[in-house]
Order: C-alpha cells, then sequence, then structure tokens
C-alpha cells in the first residue's frame, strides 16, 4: 500500500499519467479491495472504487484487454458486499473472459481469487 501512494506521488509530478492502459489500477483495485476485506476501512472502499472507475473508461475502449479486469474487481467488490449469487456469476465471467482474450496469467488471477471466495462460503467443490 505504501508503494502505491509513493507512485500516485510521482505521477502527480510527471506531465503525463501513463496508467499502462490500466494494469496499475487493476492490480490497486486488487490491492484496495484485499485491505478493505482485512480492515474493512471504508477507505479502502472507496479507493476501490475509483481503480474500478478506470477499468470502466478502459473497457469501453477496449473490452479484449479490460473486460476480465473489470469482472473481476466486481466480483471482489461483490463479495466484499456480502452478495454472494452476483460475486460468483463475476467471477465465473471474470475467468471466462480471461481465458477467451488469452489472458492467461490474469485467468490464474482471477481463479485464485474465486477459489478464496469458494472457500470463504464453503464451498470447495467449485
Amino acid at each position: 500500500v505504501t508503494l502505491v501512494q509513493k507512485r500516485q506521488e510521482m505521477e502527480k509530478s510527471t506531465p503525463s499519467r501513463n496508467r499502462h492502459h490500466g494494469m496499475t489500477d487493476f492490480f490497486e483495485g486488487l490491492t484496495f479491495l484485499a485491505m478493505a476485506h482485512q480492515s474493512n476501512d471504508r477507505k479502502w472502499i472507496l479507493s476501490a472504487n475509483i481503480s474500478i472507475s478506470a477499468i470502466e473508461r478502459f473497457a469501453k475502449l477496449c473490452p479484449f484487454n479490460s473486460e476480465h479486469k473489470l469482472l473481476l474487481l466486481q466480483a471482489e467488490m461483490k463479495s466484499l458486499m456480502g452478495e454472494v449469487k452476483e460475486a460468483s456469476k463475476h467471477y465465473e465471467l471474470a475467468i471466462s473472459a480471461a481465458e477467451r482474450n488469452e489472458f492467461i496469467h490474469e485467468q490464474a488471477i482471477a481463479n485464485e481469487r474465486a477459489a478464496d471466495f469458494f472457500l470463504r462460503h464453503n464451498d470447495p467443490t467449485r
């Protein structure tokens, strides 16, 4: 989290903000959501929502690169909010979209997050 804050401070002083096509927003969003799960501190939810909004913009411009990222962040947020059925659906959609668009490394992340979710909800069969 400290590194995210340092990067954000550095971006303020640079003339051009290259967001690496949503990659920093994606990983920051996952980090913020993990912190929200651990601490229940509202500031992490607000930060995650900023990341999700950024990914939504990227997903509109290029769904091929960002759809799965958005779906995974939405799944994590729904999990945090206790929306179990919707979270489950979004995890499955994120995994499928990552596979369809050949983002194998991000498919693995989606599978890992989904597995954690299903284990927390006593569904080890998924």
